[in-house]
């Protein structure tokens, strides 16, 4: 406030006109103020309590907002949901297993086929084209290894594996019944119980892949060692990437995940046949044939 010698207006930094309170007009009422109200006037922080708040307010500000990351994720094919991927796509089968299939089916009746794996490079190119929505000319490839990776790691890098982990517990329970009869029974009974869009595609895998087995004197790729290949990416426990597994878990994990793949595998059509599970068991009798056909 200006002093009383001086005029009663002065010229503010801006040049505005400020006029001010004669000091006989000022009264003093700190000592007046109620405790309580003072006692309820927030009072600064310290420098270091100052520090500690205003990091605590940049943590919050860059957490990344989960929302907006739902609606700008990119519906792409690998790592893709399976049913939201064939939602989005209108098929009922993911294109990258139709033109694997069809085109080893074709060329791929060679030796260790699903087994030695194909070029990085191409993989990754194959990879890419396919991402963009894109059907690659797989006959420009010129290596049926890479193709028969490249199904293989969609099945791998499924959010949800193709048999679905919640239901790992009852295959290891149909495939360990004490009969073939049961087993079959008790196998038809859980795939029931897979999303629509994950019993058509195992449908078509394994067609794809018995195939194959009836070819096994050319290829030496028989229903065992099918599925010993592809058992990793089809079928594993919740607990499997646990690090608290021990190895001996692990080796018991490895050995149903193949015992159930490669029952599927033996007894395709029967297990997808348009039979009831109660129906499968009387047709039990007559699948011998089938299985040594297969095992042959």
């Amino acid at each position: 406030m200006p002093p009383k010698e001086l005029s009663r207006w002065w010229r503010g930094k801006h040049g505005f006109q400020v006029g001010f309170f004669p000091s006989e007009c000022v009264e003093l009422i700190k000592d007046k103020v109620p405790q309580s109200l003072i006692d309820s006037v927030p009072k600064p922080a310290s420098k270091k309590q100052g520090k500690i708040i205003t990091f605590l307010r940049s943590l919050v500000k860059a957490r990344p907002k989960k929302a907006k990351q739902r609606e700008t994720v990119k519906e792409g094919v690998f790592g893709c949901d399976l049913g939201e991927y064939l939602l989005h796509s209108g098929q009922d089968v993911p294109q990258v297993l139709k033109s694997c299939a069809e085109f080893i089916e074709q060329h791929g009746m060679v030796q260790g086929i699903y087994r030695l794996s194909g070029v990085a490079s191409k993989i990754q190119k194959l990879r890419q084209e396919f991402e963009s929505e894109q059907v690659p000319e797989l006959t420009d490839v010129r290596d049926i290894h890479s193709v028969s990776s490249l199904c293989k790691m969609y099945f791998r890098e499924l959010p949800s594996p193709l048999l679905s982990d919640h239901l790992y517990e009852k295959f290891s329970e149909a495939v360990s019944a004490a009969t073939d009869e049961e087993r079959l029974v008790r196998m038809q009974d859980v795939l029931q119980q897979l999303p629509p869009p994950h019993y058509r595609t195992l449908e078509y895998l394994m067609r794809h892949l018995a195939c194959l087995a009836g070819s096994c004197s050319i290829t030496n790729m028989h229903a065992k060692n099918l599925a010993i290949v592809w058992a990793p990416n089809l079928l594993r426990s919740s607990q499997s990437e646990s690090a608290c597994v021990s190895g001996g878990a692990a080796f018991m994990e490895v050995q149903t995940q193949s015992a159930v793949v490669e029952f599927i595998l033996n007894h395709t059509d029967v297990l997808f046949s348009s039979k009831s599970a109660s129906d499968v068991g009387d047709g039990a009798g007559n699948l011998g044939g089938m299985v040594d056909h297969h095992r042959s």
